[in-house]
């Protein structure tokens, strides 16, 4: 999660990726302008996050299915300007 009032952001953890649940706090989209600073130190931050990481599964489905699941919650409004 990202909010502009924070330093850096909050990460959420799907354990079960048979069974996605997507929480949709007020926060989970946040204006870029407003927390740019915040969203690139955690894009700088995803290399090291991750680089011992023995797992070689890959979890592209089911981020894909998350993210469509929070399109269709804010029913794509945010996204067609």
């Amino acid at each position: 999660m990202v909010q502009s009032s924070l330093t850096q952001p909050q990460m959420m953890v799907v354990s079960d990726l048979d069974d996605i649940f997507v929480p949709l706090p007020d926060d989970l989209l946040v204006n870029l302008s407003e927390s740019r600073s915040v969203v690139e130190a955690f894009l700088d931050s995803l290399p090291s996050m991750f680089q011992d990481n023995v797992n070689v599964e890959s979890a592209l489905g089911p981020a894909v299915k998350a993210t469509f699941m929070v399109m269709v919650c804010y029913s794509f409004s945010w996204f067609i300007t």
